[in-house]
Formats: structure tokens, C-alpha cells, sequence
């Protein structure tokens, strides 16, 4: 009967810390995942600027822009769709509110694209690059959290 005392208590115990460990390695996952997501969007805004200049004349570098601004919406569709661990919460909220920003000033700069509307030299220094380092600021409180 000590026996299968033991060996059940030995279960739960090993049951519990598999547990534990399923909730560190969600969390690193998620740090992992917000890191990728927030550096892509530093990635965008770091090249934005150079693709509009050179959109005025280049019809590739418009369809960059487009592609970019396609795997942008893409990338925010599936981050926000990341269950955050209790520690991110508040950071994953803010990312939320600033990818639902992000999301309408890309459609409406989609939507001026495809009209042939769009001021390419005012993309440059848009409130969308503002967006974009809104979020890549994230990325020190996040790291923080992780220390």
C-alpha cells in the first residue's frame, strides 16, 4: 500500500513539474515569437523610407512596398492571435492597440495603391513609421520582463 502511496505522489509531483515546465517553455515561446514580430516591423521601418524615395520611379520597388505591406498584415494576423503568458499580458494588450493602427494605416496606403493615389514622398515620414517605432520600443519592455 506505501508502495502505490509513493508511486502516486511521485506522479502528481512529476505531473505538476511537466506542468511547470509546459508554462516556461509557453513563455519563452511567446518572448521568442513578440521579439521576431516586433523586429519585423523594425525591419519595415527601417526600409520603408528608401522604398517609398525609390517608388517615385520604380515600379518594383511599389510592388516591394506592397508585398512588405502584405506580410506585415500577415505577421500582425498571427501574433495577435498568440495567447501571452500572465506576465505579457499588459505588454501583448499594447501590441494589440498599436497592430489595430498599424493594420488601418497599412489598408488605407493599400487602398491609395491600388487607386494610383498615393504620395510616395509623404510615406517617408508617416504616421505608419510613427506606428512601427511605437512598437519596436516594445521590445526593451519585453526583454525587461525576461530578466
Amino acid at each position: 500500500m506505501r508502495v502505490k502511496l509513493l508511486l502516486l505522489l511521485l506522479a502528481v509531483s512529476l505531473l505538476s513539474g511537466c506542468s511547470l515546465l509546459d508554462k516556461v517553455d509557453q513563455s519563452l515561446n511567446y518572448v521568442n515569437e513578440a521579439t521576431q514580430f516586433i523586429n519585423s516591423g523594425t525591419r519595415l521601418a527601417e526600409q520603408l523610407p528608401n522604398l517609398a524615395t525609390q517608388a517615385i520611379s520604380d515600379p518594383e520597388a511599389r510592388t516591394a512596398i506592397k508585398n512588405e505591406f502584405m506580410e506585415m498584415k500577415a505577421r500582425i494576423e498571427a501574433f495577435n492571435k498568440l495567447e501571452p503568458p500572465a506576465f505579457a499580458k499588459s505588454i501583448h494588450e499594447q501590441l494589440l492597440a498599436y497592430n489595430e493602427t498599424l493594420t488601418k494605416q497599412i489598408n488605407t496606403y493599400l487602398e491609395q495603391m491600388n487607386v494610383g493615389q498615393i504620395d510616395w514622398k509623404s510615406l517617408t515620414d508617416s504616421s505608419l513609421i510613427q506606428t512601427l517605432d511605437q512598437i519596436t520600443q516594445i521590445l526593451d519592455k519585453l526583454q525587461n520582463l525576461t530578466q
